[in-house]
């Protein structure tokens, strides 16, 4: 099986509920579109349990709190510190320099380094472009674009699954749990996990049918 999921912002536990949710086995595989970390206090140990347990199924995304946390102590970019941490990476940046030691700090900055800003698969016959933020022609535009719901799916063949942006702001704002949103452009599947709203919840979609599941 092929599942996708985005935007889990440091929360273990519903990451670790989500592979049980859904049985996932070592011939499976999942596609995180981005953003394992911040907000909460865990997206290291989600970092970690992708390397060390699920190196060959489990396949990251770049994210842009990934970009800003390689912009911070990977590349040294002026105010990149300030942005992040602007931007809830205050618990990632304390669990790297001042929890982990310096060979697991380097091997975590490294796989964020080397993770992709987009993915193109095929699963049924089917292709799908993954990506968090919006297609677009350069890692910046890729990771941080914000797309409207009434934007056009930019291929003609291919199905886009993003995250990035709350399913919340794109409209879902009837009072109940937040779902995974069907544009006629793209899949949205950011419903807000690593954020305190009671309607918040972690996303995932299985691409061989379609199925949702939710923690």
């Amino acid at each position: 099986m092929v599942y996708v999921m985005s935007d889990i912002h440091g929360d273990f536990n519903r990451y670790q509920a989500m592979l049980k949710a859904i049985d996932f086995k070592p011939s499976d595989r999942m596609y995180i579109i981005g953003d394992i970390i911040d907000r909460n206090k865990n997206g290291i140990e989600i970092a970690l349990d992708i390397m060390m347990n699920h190196k060959d199924s489990i396949t990251l995304i770049r994210g842009n709190h990934e970009q800003m946390c390689l912009d911070h102590l990977v590349f040294h970019k002026p105010e990149a510190r300030n942005i992040w941490l602007h931007n809830g990476g205050a618990p990632t940046r304390r669990a790297l320099l001042y929890q982990i030691d310096s060979s697991a700090r380097h091997a975590i900055l490294t796989f964020f380094q080397h993770t992709p800003d987009h993915m193109e698969i095929v699963c049924n016959g089917r292709l799908f472009h993954l990506v968090h933020g919006w297609p677009g022609n350069s890692t910046e535009n890729r990771i941080w674009t914000r797309p409207d719901p009434l934007w056009p799916n930019p291929f003609s063949d291919r199905t886009v699954i993003i995250g990035h942006t709350c399913v919340y702001f794109l409209g879902q704002k009837d009072g109940s749990p937040l779902r995974i949103a069907h544009f006629p452009g793209f899949i949205d599947l950011d419903c807000g996990c690593g954020n305190q709203d009671p309607f918040c919840r972690l996303a995932c979609l299985r691409l061989d049918d379609m199925m949702e599941f939710y923690v």
